[in-house]
């Protein structure tokens, strides 16, 4: 992700700690030519830090992360095609994810596609909503 210009997660963490959290989870990417173009992980854990940020957040079934798309390929329904796939494996389980509270953008991206904001809290030196998606929401 890091030579397509996703870069955006080593703000927070280094490379290596990038590549062991995916390595727990399952990966979903877009490709064009070659390129990863977009990418999605898809886990059974939450991240480190929600103990901290969400003491009393409910346990979900899975945990999304890393849903990136490249800036060039941005705007093309590639995040929401990657998002629906997630949301199509779950059947009728709960998934949480969490997003940073100034990229207003992203957070009406998750509400129009379903999810709720269940709580909120600082997490990694940024204020973060935790979101939920239950088919039955």
């Amino acid at each position: 992700m890091y030579q397509q210009g996703m870069s955006h997660w080593l703000d927070v963490y280094d490379e290596q700690s990038v590549r062991q959290n995916l390595l727990q989870k399952t990966v979903y990417v877009i490709k064009q030519d070659c390129r990863v173009i977009g990418c999605v992980a898809l886990g059974l854990k939450p991240a480190d830090y929600y103990a901290d940020c969400w003491p009393q957040a409910p346990r979900s079934d899975f945990y999304l992360t890393q849903l990136a798309v490249h800036p060039e390929h941005q705007q093309a329904g590639y995040g929401r095609l990657l998002l629906q796939h997630c949301l199509g494996l779950i059947s009728d389980r709960t998934l949480h994810l969490d997003a940073v509270a100034h990229y207003p953008q992203l957070l009406e991206f998750y509400r129009k596609s379903g999810f709720k904001q269940i709580a909120e809290g600082i997490g990694l030196g940024d204020r973060r909503y935790l979101f939920e998606y239950s088919h039955s929401t």
